[in-house]
């Protein structure tokens, strides 16, 4: 995307007006001395952007001051800002905007509201409805679902003043309030390109696919166990009906439904007494029997072809002894033996030999057999043992009114898995399918490499200014967003002391997030970087220059700014759009060779500041 911040405007309660102009694709640095209002520029950046609570100073600047104002170029548009200031430090509600960029000469007046002028805003950042926090990213401070406001990734946009000399590894500003500390991991991602919100809305799809699909399959699991409850029920009732003679014992059970509707209806069914069963019992004994004899007949086969080859191993000499017949002295009578054995062995391999389908055909006929014996059983199952009879004709009646209910229930109930929901199981099944996710992990992966390889690039341009560390590899640690040094050829992280190196450290991170979300072309982070005094390492709060006879110091602070001129460069080289902002107690002339920084108005001193003793 193209984002700048043309100028920030302040309208005074006197009726002046007060403007810094910025350019882009540049380093616009605004330094002087302190308590001027450099740092109050950051805090009026974040006033415009619909903050909720401002720490914009209440003496020089808030109280002189009717509006604060920005006038930004985002994708080739002009937009204005304005918000009425602070009343007793607390933030107003009260905006002016203008989709054209037009700044009013007058002190403004409230014209619409935040939440418009956000969403516009946010439309300009590709942020919608979509760009939302997945399943799974929920907290006691962000809602699922809702959607990711625009301050969350301004996040990425600033290096305040005290996040430079924190050294407690924090590397993003408003990481003290809970509702930003637990929107960063979660929108890490998405504005770093490593996640698409294409790909988290199929993640979404597919979770809320699986849902449904499990729902279905215990509905259908439900419906079958249900199922098989009442042909329960339904054999318990027909077997009752039977052995109290209100139907026919030797009706089949798709039949005997039927028939207690007619003994519900008030039909009198002719039963039969206990002959069918006789009938049934003395069919299921023969089968039983040739079962057995089959099985019988089987064991003797087999003990049968045993003796064969027993046999076959026993006369197995013979052979031989034909084969040394020469060598053997024999008499006639041995002559005849050795032949009528040898006639016998070749009769025992010709019957092994011989091929018969009857082992196969007797396991066939136990198999029928076996089938026939279960269809019995099953018949048997439904009739009475014994023929029952009622105590009176009040338990019988009370009986029929129990049938009548109970096939009233079987009419009404859904039984079996209805076709529309095994349909329905087959859509989402075959939706699931057409789902391909990308494989995020890979891609961060990879990209942690590469933000590894890119502070490297940092770390050699700026060169002896780590001194100790200048040879030391980076290490983004993913899970806490922060950015670690590592002696080579050692596995343990270094304990960077000095606040100089965080210093560096922190420009190495922020510019590297920022050329990640440019290779990735994440839509949602603004090419902007606002920075409070990075040089307040070497500094004292009274702003005097704490530095080494040899100049150490300057030197460090030129080689920042190198960096800045440098990242600047690469993106004009790259057609691309980035704008920096900093804030410096530096003088001009530290970076006046420098081709990509720009002094925005001049220094601040002798009087002039973000609101000029002259215009107060």
């Amino acid at each position: 995307m193209k984002y700048n911040i043309e100028r920030i405007i302040l309208w005074l309660k006197n009726g002046k007006k007060r403007e810094l102009e910025f350019k882009p694709n540049k380093v616009n640095v605004i330094t002087g001395d302190s308590n001027t209002g450099k740092t109050a520029i950051l805090e009026i950046i974040d006033y415009c952007f619909f903050s909720s609570k401002s720490t914009i100073s209440e003496s020089i600047i808030n109280e002189n001051v009717s509006w604060y104002g920005l006038k930004l170029n985002i994708n080739d548009k002009k937009y204005t800002i304005g918000r009425k200031s602070l009343f007793e430090g607390n933030v107003s509600s009260e905006y002016y905007f203008s989709s054209t960029g037009e700044v009013p000469i007058t002190i403004p007046e409230s014209n619409n509201t935040e939440e418009n002028i956000k969403s516009l805003i946010e439309t300009e950042f590709s942020i919608d409805k979509t760009v939302s926090f997945p399943t799974g990213y929920g907290s006691n401070n962000i809602k699922v679902g809702s959607k990711i406001s625009l301050r969350y990734f301004l996040m990425f946009n600033t290096i305040s003043q005290d996040l430079i000399t924190n050294s407690r590894g924090t590397f993003f500003d408003k990481q003290n309030e809970s509702r930003y500390r637990d929107a960063l991991p979660r929108i890490f991602d998405i504005a770093t390109g490593i996640e698409k919100i294409e790909n988290i809305l199929k993640k979404e799809k597919k979770v809320e696919l699986e849902k449904k699909l499990t729902k279905l399959k215990r509905k259908e699991s439900e419906i079958s166990k249900k199922s098989e409850y009442f042909e329960r029920e339904q054999k318990a009732l027909i077997k009752k009906a039977k052995e109290f003679s209100l139907i026919n014992p030797d009706t089949i059970e798709k039949e005997a439904i039927g028939e207690l509707n007619e003994v519900v209806n008030g039909a009198v069914i002719e039963t039969g007494t206990g002959i069918e069963r006789a009938k049934l019992e003395k069919e299921r004994n023969i089968v039983k029997r040739k079962i057995k004899n089959l099985k019988d007949f089987t064991n003797e086969y087999s003990i049968f072809k045993k003796n064969l080859i027993d046999v076959e191993d026993s006369l197995k000499p013979i052979s031989f002894i034909q084969r040394e017949a020469d060598k053997i002295i024999k008499t006639d009578n041995f002559k005849i033996l050795i032949s009528q054995l040898s006639t016998e062995l070749n009769e025992i391999k010709d019957a092994r030999k011989t091929k018969t389908p009857i082992d196969k055909q007797v396991l066939d006929e136990i198999s029928q057999l076996n089938s026939q014996l279960s269809s019995l059983e099953d018949k048997l199952e439904s009739l009475p043992k014994e023929n029952k009879i009622f105590e009176n004709e009040k338990k019988k009646y009370m009986f029929i009114g129990e049938v009548k209910a109970k096939i009233s229930l079987y009419s009404k109930s859904d039984t079996s898995p209805s076709t529309s929901v095994k349909e329905e199981i087959q859509k989402i099944e075959e939706e699931l399918k057409s789902i391909v996710i990308t494989n995020t992990e890979t891609k961060r992966e990879l990209t942690i490499k590469l933000i590894e390889e890119i502070i490297r690039e940092y770390m050699i341009t700026v060169d002896k200014a780590m001194e100790n560390y200048k040879d030391f590899l980076p290490v983004f640690d993913y899970k806490n967003k922060a950015l670690l040094l590592r002696k080579p050829k050692t596995t343990f992280y270094e304990n960077v002391g000095s606040s100089s190196n965080h210093m560096f450290l922190h420009l190495f991170f922020s510019l590297a997030m920022h050329e990640i979300i440019f290779k990735n072309e994440s839509p949602y982070v603004a090419p902007f970087l606002v920075i409070d005094q990075p040089s307040r390492p070497y500094y004292g709060d009274d702003g005097l220059r704490k530095l080494d006879e040899d100049h150490s110091d300057d030197y460090k602070i030129t080689q920042a700014f190198k960096l800045l001129d440098k990242f600047i460069q690469e993106r004009n080289n790259n057609n691309s759009e980035f704008q920096i902002i900093v804030f410096e107690h530096i003088s001009k002339n530290q970076f006046k060779n420098m081709e990509n920084i720009h002094l925005v108005d001049s220094e601040f001193k002798n009087g002039n500041a973000l609101i000029p003793t002259s215009m107060m």
